[in-house]
């Protein structure tokens, strides 16, 4: 049987491979992959990484550490990449900054008779969007204030 370590470090192996045809080997059936504003079937997911390591051709994944458990583990690292490809996002596409930037990421791996059956990739898109140099229109950096002077 496959713990949850063992199936994390074939899936990111696979990913940096760029070998992540057979990412869904991984995972049970009736499984999910998913991360801020998108959530996928495994079947899916190679179409999702794909569009990760063509924004970041060079994605590198930094590992800072993990917790394992019977179940499943938490797993914290430190992603980098340049963006030079095309960025797709829940909120529309980026276009390559040129940028060399880092993001960290947790992610929460299930793991059910030996395979992946639920995998959660937590991450900040506000910190990834302020490291490629971008700006939201509607937000601002400054302070807002109610009548009374509060900050909101």
């Amino acid at each position: 049987m496959r713990g949850a370590d063992r199936l994390v470090e074939q899936q990111y192996a696979m990913l940096l491979r760029r070998d992540v045809a057979r990412l869904p080997d991984l995972y049970a059936a009736d499984a999910f992959y998913s991360m801020p504003g998108v959530t996928v079937r495994p079947i899916e997911l190679p179409a999702l990484l794909r569009t990760w390591t063509g924004a970041f051709p060079d994605l590198s994944v930094d590992p800072l550490g993990s917790v394992q458990t019977a179940g499943g583990a938490a797993v914290e690292q430190r992603l980098t990449g340049t963006h030079t490809g095309v960025l797709h996002t829940p909120f529309g596409t980026v276009a390559p900054t040129g940028r060399l930037v880092s993001w960290d990421v947790v992610d929460v791996v299930r793991v059910r008779r030996g395979r992946i059956a639920a995998w959660r990739s937590y991450f900040d898109w506000g910190q990834l969007i302020a490291a490629l140099g971008l700006h939201v229109d509607g937000l601002s950096r400054e302070a807002q204030h109610d009548p009374l002077g509060l900050p909101v």
